[in-house]
């Protein structure tokens, strides 16, 4: 599989549907550092997925799964 030279922001209709798709809501920007070998298993794990997935929409499905979770008792 070869990886595509990343696309302008403004060319990013599949990216901007994902995150319509997951919420109606107002919606914010997230950076974060991680390792480069992270973000390739992401974007590889996106491609696999095919149409209608993306990296923004699995980082969402990752924190929801996350928040749904129990938080540890100390």
């Amino acid at each position: 599989m070869v990886l595509k030279a990343k696309k302008t922001r403004r060319d990013h209709e599949q990216k901007n549907l994902a995150i319509e798709e997951a919420s109606k809501e107002e919606t914010t920007r997230l950076n974060a550092e991680i390792p480069v070998s992270l973000h390739n298993k992401v974007k590889m794990r996106a491609i696999e997925e095919g149409k209608g997935s993306s990296i923004t929409n699995i980082v969402i499905k990752a924190l929801e799964a996350y928040l749904d979770t129990p938080a540890p008792k100390d």
